[in-house]
């Protein structure tokens, strides 16, 4: 069963990557600061769908951010 959670805890606020990442164009991505805009519990996975200053966005793990 496919089943979408969405918080309103941290959406809106930014994150620091903790690692390199990948957006979804494919570029690069570590000293960026994105904005969480959904948070999502999908498949057992949660995950934050966040947006950089150009519009790109990617879903990350909280393991792989931390909320400011």
């Amino acid at each position: 069963m496919l089943a979408n959670t969405i918080s309103e805890a941290v959406v809106g606020l930014h994150c620091r990557l903790l690692r390199p990442v990948r957006d979804h164009e494919g570029r690069s991505r570590f000293a960026e600061k994105p904005r969480i805009i959904r948070e999502v519990n999908n498949l057992e996975r949660h995950m934050y769908l966040v947006q950089f200053d150009d519009g790109a966005t990617t879903f990350l793990f909280p393991n792989e951010v931390v909320v400011e």
